[in-house]
């Protein structure tokens, strides 16, 4: 127990960056902002991903794939970001079935509760398959993706709810890319909405 409540005091230190953001219409901020606030999930690290990493590594989250070879460029990009100094981008580079960047965290604190998981998205030529945000209880029924984004979009808010069942033991935040071309993400939220 000792252990697991050190490693929770670790977690909550590292994902305090910034403070919190209306999420009700939010415009772009204009380019080159970069003292625009940041949001960020009280049980998620590196949610704005201002900590960077080395290439194809995404300091708090998981790059998987269907099957195969390499099929998908990740990297947190200063070039493109919503605000702050840099957001999530995936590009596909091989022809697969599916591309994520995940997270998972803790679903006892949720156990009962409507969790809202939302993050600001745009997209590069994403075909039909689509760039989607999900959350994920791990059992039977509780996958839930966001409507697909696709072709050239701007930032824009993308958001799924999931009623976490009481004996879910972990959720999975995340992203994911369901075709060719390029998505980006930042200011992931997690919160509780009931």
């Amino acid at each position: 127990m000792k252990h697991f409540s050190i490693l929770a005091a670790l977690l909550l230190a590292a994902c305090g960056q910034g403070g919190s953001q209306a999420q009700k219409n939010l415009p772009a901020p204009a380019p080159g902002n970069t003292a625009a606030p940041r949001t960020s999930g009280a049980a998620l690290v590196n949610a704005d991903f201002e900590q960077t990493g080395a290439d194809d590594d995404v300091p708090g989250w998981i790059k998987t794939q269907h099957a195969g070879p390499s099929s998908y460029l990740v990297r947190i990009d200063p070039d493109e970001p919503y605000a702050g100094h840099g957001s999530f981008h995936m590009t596909r580079t091989l022809p697969q079935v599916f591309g994520s960047l995940t997270q998972t965290v803790d679903a006892r604190p949720y156990a009962g509760k409507t969790i809202e998981v939302s993050a600001m998205v745009k997209s590069k030529g994403v075909g039909p398959g689509g760039w989607k945000l999900f959350v994920d209880a791990n059992l039977p029924g509780t996958l839930v993706y966001s409507p697909g984004m696709t072709g050239d979009t701007a930032w824009q808010k993308s958001l799924v709810r999931l009623k976490v069942p009481a004996i879910a033991q972990r959720l999975s935040v995340g992203v994911t890319l369901l075709d060719a071309g390029d998505g980006w993400m930042d200011n992931v939220e997690l919160k509780v909405v009931d």
